[in-house]
Order: structure tokens, then sequence, then C-alpha cells
């Protein structure tokens, strides 16, 4: 293996890095989250003030130069509460994140496929410096290539919390909470693995589980780019806890 570069982030707020990826061009993708003004942003962004509050934090998104000599973009995203991003991934130069908020206002578009926070029971999770208080959803951005637009977000869960790993269980090494996985086909049809606690999470023309099976279950979707129609969707598990932590096509 060769080191290309490595590099603080620079941040005068604390951040925790939680993900990141690259896409065709050798650009890198770091997803993380920042309790605080101060995270290096740049001009034009889609997100450039920090939502958090005094002790919340909100999800932070760059793009680095191929060398890491500079920024293409850096934002912030995120709504009053808290939230977390599990997973990135680069279809077609935009950036795709999937992750869990406890936010009610958190950035959605319009016709997207839930616009409304479902949320559930109140956790906390100790160690990692999350508190959703009103329970919390997965959540789906895209971004445009220069990160100025959000071209398309949404929420997805039912009434009790989704996309968090709640199961102690299930929880044998450091955010082991925070194991989800989107991942994308060459059609731009976005895929989900994560899990959830909520009997109603939305199911769509699923044949191999339409209901869950007990306590926490997993959960496979495949949604459209453009995150407005979820194509199919399926529970996975038992009668125990059950997690899915990652995918592949």
């Amino acid at each position: 293996p060769e080191m290309i570069f490595s590099s603080y982030s620079g941040s005068f707020a604390n951040n925790f890095g939680y993900t990141a990826t690259y896409d065709d061009y050798g650009f890198l993708y770091a997803g993380g989250t920042a309790y605080g003004i101060g995270y290096p942003l740049t001009v034009g962004v889609y997100q450039t003030a920090f939502n958090g509050g005094v002790v919340g934090n909100d999800v932070v998104l760059t793009k680095y130069d191929t060398t890491g000599s500079f920024l293409i973009y850096s934002t912030y995203l995120g709504g009053t509460g808290d939230e977390v991003p599990h997973s990135l991934i680069v279809y077609d130069e935009e950036l795709f994140v999937m992750g869990t908020t406890g936010s009610s206002d958190f950035p959605v578009t319009d016709a997207a496929f839930d616009e409304s926070f479902n949320g559930g029971q109140a956790l906390a999770v100790d160690g990692v410096g999350i508190n959703y208080s009103n329970g919390c959803d997965i959540f789906i951005s895209r971004f445009s290539s220069d990160g100025s637009d959000l071209v398309a977000s949404t929420y997805l869960g039912g009434t009790a919390n989704d996309g968090f790993n709640s199961s102690f269980s299930l929880r044998y090494n450091y955010a082991d909470q925070m194991r989800g996985e989107i991942d994308i086909d060459s059609d731009g049809n976005c895929y989900i693995a994560s899990s959830t606690f909520s009997n109603d999470f939305p199911i769509v023309n699923s044949l191999i589980q339409p209901a869950n099976s007990g306590g926490q279950d997993g959960v496979v979707v495949k949604m459209d780019k453009s995150l407005q129609n979820i194509l199919w969707s399926s529970y996975w598990g038992g009668s125990a806890d059950d997690a899915l932590h990652s995918l592949a096509l």
C-alpha cells in the first residue's frame, strides 16, 4: 500500500470521522460529525450554518482533491437535533449519504419519499456523543458535484427507531451502532442495508419478509436515484434481534 496523502480536518470544534469513499477520478470524500462552529467550510456550499445547538452536532461532508492539498468543497448537513453519517458513495460525481437523524427539521427536498420525521423512543449513545431525544430515522441525501445543491434528500423509517443498531447483544466494537451502508447500481438506484425496531417500516413489493419477526430486524431497501420512490424493500431477521451492517452488488 502507498499513502497518497494524510491530513487533519483543521476543525476548531470537536469532530468524529465515520465514513469515507472515493470517485472514479481519485477524489476523496469524508463524512463525520462536528460539535460546534469552526469546521473548515468552502464558499458556496449547501449549508454553511451549524444547526446542532450548544451540545448537539451536525454531519460534515468534505471532498478533497486527489493530492490532499485543498478542499473541493466542505459543508454541514443537519437540523437542530443530532445526526450521524453511516455510509457514503459517489455516482456520476454526485455524493450520496446515508445515516441517522434525530432532527424533525432535517433538510429534505420537495417530493421526497418521506418529508416528515417519524422518530421513536428516546435514545442516548454513551461514548459517541449522540442524543436522539425523540428517536431517530434513516436519512438519505444526494449532493451536486460541487456541493452547492441538495439534489434530493429524504427521511426513511417507521414510528420506532430506525437505522441505529440499538441491540446490546449485537454491539461488540466501538460505534457498532452506526453500521448501515448504501450502494448504487449502474442505473443510479440506491440500495440501503440497515436496522429497525419499527413494525410499520415502509415495506414495498416484498415477498421475502413483509413483517418484523420480533425485536430489531434488518431491513433492505432499493430506491430510485431521485429518492422519491421505493422500488422494493424487506425486513430480514428472526425472532431475536438482527442487524444488517453491509451490502454489495
